[in-house]
């Protein structure tokens, strides 16, 4: 039975993964009921394409334009509703779904990021931090909104007016976030292969977790690795830093064999470094760990049976990587986080031994690359030339 586990987990996650993509489709009375919601006046209404419409009133006359678009934001895709009026001018914005923390999107709300929209003109360019500011602590909530809005106005306005959109042109930008990503990663392949150097771990975390955590909020979090798996990609132009980070943590994992990232990169394991220097406390968990480790295993298939069951990256994402770094989360987020910390200062590093699906994730992949590189090298090739090589050693 062991060794059928995991074609029977495979199979489990393929088949929830198929279901979502079917269930979740965007049908057309799910489109006219968004449509009911962004204006009740209507008696109908007459598409422009599959998301867009014309409001047309009791009497005929055209009330407004509705758009849907759906982006992906911190959580997975929010879907927005944009009412252009009859002049061109953007009327109103209302999310009609989406998967992020409630407390993100009233943070939007009441930094006044809508009224930014307020008398824009639907042919004018509605880029984030072009054009629209962003709010701290959700660039990637605003961002899918200012696009998402942006899609449906230049819709309306070259297909209903005739005239050319205009649009921000945005380069891929490298700066100085990008670089110092970039470096923690590159850094984290070569600091553990000298040992003069691995006395220096504790200050990289503490570095890692002042640039990567508090002061980008970028962890590497289930949401990432879900989106990944869903093909929910941002423009690299506008997120470069998700690719740079999901590339480094996986991309050493697969190249080293080893979770680099857990041990030298997590910004929240530096956390749990601290609190454990500050009390000097570790108690062994003994024969428990073995169990822990299948906890873990469970919790990873949880988390991604439920994201794609749901198409939702993020749906049963618990991590307090969030709460800490972006001081922003539900209650019973802050409540973990407070639990996780205390828990730390007796066992080290609590949240990654007992429960840290990303750290479980890492771990398959590090394991799965030197199972691949023990069998790659096994080929009769490979073993021959070995050999010879030994032999003349033996020789010389």
């Amino acid at each position: 039975m062991k060794r059928f586990l995991p074609f029977l987990t495979l199979g489990l996650l393929l088949t929830a993964f198929v279901y979502g993509r079917i269930a979740n489709q965007m049908d057309p009375c799910l489109v006219h009921e968004y449509y009911q919601k962004m204006n009740k006046e209507a008696v109908r209404y007459e598409p422009i394409n599959d998301h867009t419409a014309k409001a047309i009133g009791e009497d005929g006359t055209l009330i407004a334009y509705l758009g849907l678009s759906s982006k992906i934001g911190y959580g997975g895709p929010l879907i927005v509703g944009t009412v252009i009026s009859v002049d061109g001018t953007i009327k109103d914005i209302l999310i009609l779904d989406h998967k992020e923390t409630a407390s993100y999107i009233t943070k939007i709300t009441q930094a006044g990021f809508f009224r930014q929209f307020a008398k824009k003109q639907a042919s004018d360019a509605l880029t984030l931090n072009c054009d629209i500011d962003g709010v701290s602590g959700a660039t990637l909530s605003t961002r899918a909104i200012a696009s998402s809005v942006q899609n449906v106005a230049h819709t309306v306005i070259l297909k209903e007016f005739n005239r050319p959109p205009q649009k921000s042109k945005i380069k891929l930008h490298i700066g100085l976030k990008e670089i110092l990503v970039t470096l923690l990663f590159v850094l984290s392949l070569f600091l553990p292969g000298y040992k003069r150097f691995s006395k220096y771990r504790f200050a990289f975390l503490v570095l890692s977790m002042a640039i990567l955590g508090f002061w980008l909020n970028r962890s590497l979090s289930m949401g990432n690795v879900g989106a990944l798996f869903l093909g929910y990609f941002p423009s690299p132009c506008e997120n470069f830093i998700w690719y740079i980070v999901l590339a480094g943590a996986i991309g050493t994992a697969l190249f080293t064999g080893k979770n680099r990232y857990c041990s030298h990169v997590c910004p929240f394991c530096g956390v749990q470094e601290i609190t454990h220097k500050i009390s000097g406390i570790n108690i062994s968990l003994g024969k428990k760990a073995k169990w822990i480790r299948k906890i873990k295993d469970v919790i990873l298939f949880a988390v991604f049976f439920l994201a794609f069951l749901s198409m939702n990256p993020s749906v049963s994402s618990f991590e307090p990587f969030g709460t800490i770094f972006g001081l922003n989360g539900s209650s019973y987020q802050w409540y973990l986080l407070f639990i996780i910390l205390v828990a730390s200062f007796f066992v080290r590093r609590f949240w990654c031994v007992a429960f840290c699906p990303v750290g479980t994730f890492l771990n398959k992949v590090a394991s799965v690359s030197r199972k691949i590189s023990g069998k790659i090298k096994q080929l009769p090739f490979l073993s021959a030339r070995k050999g010879c090589e030994n032999a003349n050693n033996e020789n010389v």
